[in-house]
C-alpha cells in the first residue's frame, strides 16, 4: 500500500510469545488475501523471544508496530486491545476493524469486502463474526455467565473486588444483554462508530486494576451492547469465517477447498498436526497454498 492510498479497514494484531514465526506469517496471509488496502496494527505484549526485534526489523509502511510497557498476558487482554482500539481512532480513518489472534489466518481473499458490505446492510452490528452458532453447533455461553456472576457477587463490593465493567453491565442489562453472550475472540470485526460510542462510555479506559478475569470477547460484546449496538453472526455455515477455540474444524486442505476466507486456530488442537495434514502442520500446508496462490498470480500477471 503506498502512502497515498487510503486504508479501508484497519487489522489489529495483538502478538505474545512466538510471534517472531506466527505474528509474522500471519501478517503474511494477509498481505497476500486482504483485497482492500489496509493498515496492521501490531502490538507486542512485551515479549523477551526477541519478537519485537523481528517485526520491526521487517517493518512495512502500513505496520504500525507497539510495545506494551509490560507484560499484561491474556489476563489483561482487554488492556492490550483497548490500546490498540484507541489508536485506531486516533491515527486512521478505518471506519473498520479486524481483529486477529496470531494464530489466525486470512486462507482466501474477498472477507474484508464482504465485511464491509455486512456492515454497510446492517449498520447496527457494532461487533459481528461468530456469535449465533459454531460452524457445527449452537454456541455455548454458560461458562461466562457463571464467571460474570461470581465476579458481580454481593461479597465482591465489600471486599473492594468489584469488577470495573460492571457498570457497562449494568447498561447492557437494560438494553437487553443476557450475560455471558459474546462474539468469538479468535477474530472478529467491529465498527468504528462501535468503538466510538465505546471510548465516549469511557470503556476503552480500563484501569489495570480491573478486578475481573474476563475474556477480551464477552467484554467487548458486553460493551458492544451498553453502547447502544447489537451482536452479528457473520460466520459458518453461511458466512466467511470457520473457526474453532482450540485447534480447526477440518484439516487445511479441507478447509481450503470450501468458501471459508478466514480459520483459527491453526497451531494448536485438532486438525492442526502432521497427523491431520499429509505430514505437515496446517500452518504450513496453509503456507503452501498461499505460495502456490502467488505464484499463479505472478504468472499470470507476467504473462
Amino acid at each position: 500500500m503506498s502512502p497515498q492510498t487510503k486504508p479501508s479497514i484497519a487489522i489489529v494484531i495483538p502478538s505474545g510469545p512466538g510471534g517472531k514465526e506466527l505474528t509474522l506469517d500471519t501478517l503474511e496471509s494477509v498481505e497476500a488475501y486482504c483485497e482492500v488496502p489496509y493498515i496492521a496494527l501490531i502490538v507486542d505484549d512485551n515479549t523477551d523471544d526477541r519478537t519485537y526485534e523481528a517485526l520491526r526489523a521487517l517493518n512495512r509502511s502500513n505496520w504500525k508496530i507497539f510495545r506494551n510497557r509490560r507484560k499484561q498476558g491474556i489476563n489483561r487482554l482487554v488492556h492490550t486491545l483497548c490500546f490498540a482500539y484507541n489508536e485506531v481512532i486516533a491515527s486512521t480513518g478505518c471506519e473498520l476493524v479486524l481483529k486477529m489472534d496470531q494464530d489466525a489466518l486470512m486462507i482466501k481473499q474477498g472477507i474484508v469486502t464482504e465485511a464491509l458490505e455486512f456492515a454497510k446492510r446492517n449498520p447496527r452490528a457494532g461487533l459481528f463474526g461468530i456469535y449465533e452458532v459454531d460452524y457445527d453447533r449452537p454456541r455455548e455461553f454458560s461458562t461466562h455467565r457463571r464467571l460474570i456472576d461470581r465476579e458481580t457477587a454481593w461479597y465482591r463490593a465489600i471486599i473492594g473486588r468489584q469488577p470495573s465493567w460492571i457498570r457497562f453491565l449494568e447498561i447492557a442489562e437494560r438494553n437487553g444483554y443476557i450475560r455471558g453472550d459474546n462474539v468469538f475472540g479468535g477474530s472478529y470485526f467491529i465498527t468504528r462508530n462501535c468503538l466510538l460510542a465505546a471510548k465516549k462510555l469511557g470503556a476503552l479506559d480500563v484501569p489495570w486494576h480491573w478486578h475481573s478475569a474476563l475474556q477480551e470477547d464477552v467484554y467487548f460484546s458486553m460493551v458492544t451492547i451498553a453502547s447502544g449496538f447489537r451482536l452479528g453472526h457473520f460466520a459458518a455455515p453461511k458466512g466467511h469465517l470457520c473457526m474453532d477455540w482450540r485447534g480447526l474444524p477440518f484439516p487445511a486442505e479441507i478447509l481450503s477447498a470450501g468458501n471459508f476466507q478466514l480459520v483459527h486456530s491453526v497451531d494448536k488442537g485438532k486438525n492442526t498436526g502432521p497427523k491431520e495434514n499429509g505430514g505437515k502442520t496446517a500452518r504450513q500446508v496453509f503456507r503452501d497454498l498461499r505460495n502456490v496462490s502467488s505464484a499463479a498470480g505472478q504468472t499470470m500477471t507476467s504473462s
